[in-house]
Formats: C-alpha cells, sequence, structure tokens
C-alpha cells in the first residue's frame, strides 16, 4: 500500500491513503491499540439479534480546529445516526463500552486524530470558519470472521469526514475496501473511484465523508480453529 505524498494530494477525489510513517505513530503506540483491542472491546448489543460478530469500544474528543486544541470528553452523549444514513441500526441512541481517558490508548489515539485533522484542514475538509469545533468520535471495532465490517452497504456516515485505520488482520481472508463517487441521480449506481486493502499496521484511509460514499468487504476465517479477526480505529468528525 502506497503511502500519500507529503502535500497529501489525493489521488481519487475526496480520500486519501496513510500508513504508520504517515501518522507518526511507533511500533510501541501500536501495541498499546493492539492492547486495548483484546482487552476493552466488548459485544455491540445494539446489532440485531443473532449478529453477534462486532465488538467494540468508544472514546469521544472535543476539538477547537482554528486552535488544534483537542480534549477528551470524559461522558460522552449517546451516538446517534439517522436512519436515512445508517438504515441498520439508526434511529436510536447506542452506548458502547467506554474507554476512560486516562487509558495509555487515549494518547495514540489523539495523536492520530490530530495527524488526520491536520491533513483535512489542509484539503479544506476541515474549516475553522464554517466548523470551529468538532466533536470527534474514536470507535475501536473488532469483527470477528465471519462477519461484515459494513452490513449497511456503500454509505456515508453523517459526518464532515472520517478515517479508518487497520490495527490488526488475524488469519482472515477479505476486507476489501472501496470509495465511491455517489450518483447525481438517486436510481443510478454509483462510481467505483479506488479499492485496496489494509494490510500493515496503521495501513489507514481519510475521506471527505460528503463528497464520498465507502465501504469494506466482509471477512471470512483463512484456516479453520484459530482466532479469525479485523481490528480497525474508525474516526469520524463531526460539528459539535
Amino acid at each position: 500500500m502506497r503511502s500519500a505524498d507529503a502535500r497529501h494530494v489525493p489521488d481519487s477525489p475526496g480520500s486519501w491513503l496513510l500508513t504508520a510513517t504517515d501518522l507518526a505513530v511507533t511500533p510501541a503506540e501500536h501495541g498499546v491499540l493492539a492492547a486495548a483491542f483484546h482487552a476493552d472491546t466488548r459485544l455491540d448489543t445494539c446489532m440485531p439479534p443473532g449478529d453477534d460478530y462486532r465488538h467494540r469500544a468508544y472514546q469521544c474528543f472535543a476539538l477547537s480546529v482554528a486552535e488544534r486544541d483537542l480534549r477528551i470528553v470524559p461522558d460522552p452523549p449517546p451516538y446517534w445516526q439517522s436512519t436515512e444514513v445508517n438504515p441498520l441500526v439508526g434511529g436510536i441512541e447506542r452506548r458502547f463500552a467506554l474507554i476512560p481517558g486516562e487509558h495509555p490508548a487515549t494518547a495514540v489515539v489523539a495523536k492520530i486524530i490530530g495527524g488526520v485533522a491536520e491533513l483535512l484542514r489542509t484539503a479544506g475538509v476541515l474549516d475553522a470558519r464554517r466548523t470551529p469545533r468538532c466533536l470527534v468520535d474514536a470507535h475501536y471495532i473488532r469483527i470477528l470472521a465471519p462477519g461484515e465490517p459494513a452490513p449497511e452497504g456503500i454509505h456515508r456516515d453523517g459526518l464532515l469526514a472520517g478515517s479508518a485505520h487497520l490495527i490488526a488482520r488475524e488469519n482472515i481472508t477479505g476486507g476489501v475496501s472501496e470509495i465511491y463517487d455517489p450518483p447525481v441521480d438517486p436510481a443510478s449506481q454509483p462510481k467505483l473511484l479506488r479499492r485496496f486493502t489494509l494490510t500493515e499496521p496503521l495501513d489507514s484511509y481519510a475521506f471527505d465523508d460528503e463528497r464520498v460514499l465507502h465501504y469494506a468487504g466482509p471477512i471470512a476465517a483463512q484456516a479453520p480453529g484459530r482466532a479469525a479477526y479485523r481490528d480497525v480505529l474508525l474516526i469520524g468528525f463531526r460539528p459539535a
């Protein structure tokens, strides 16, 4: 997977590829994140009955775009999406296992958020005049194989922007990521802009949620009888 260049110019409109080097995340910091996925994620009870392949944890931050000030929100409100954006679990207030601000993963996630926010500011996606303050959601998502990273299909998240950061791929196939240009005519199919697979720790992509749609395909176990999962840190920027 190729890193974005120093100017973070997208090679398809509205999305950027990144690596651990771009985000300045060290192997030790990656280890802290990986440990949090193992120890702190819990079954997502908001999924439909029988869909027990998703485990997750959550943090929320407050970002001043102009001042580049990022602070943990210790008691965040419930997470909510509209049914239009998320027909699967939209329209309900969701609470997830909360990772406290004093957790060692918090500093690593804050570093990642800072790097992505700087990219989005440079690209004009985050603008202090339009949206001076944002809430930034950090979702620690573990998908057990067989499972669906994006059961809602090709979609938007209802955000200003977002990013996805691979933490681990263990004994799986699939999980291919796709970015789409939304159709002008809702009856038409979206146009595929790029397809890629996050394979190495902290392989990542960022996207302008108002410009593009995104999707990640299903995963399956590669070898039977062994743990099989995909750990991804999802970051979302939304107006405060």
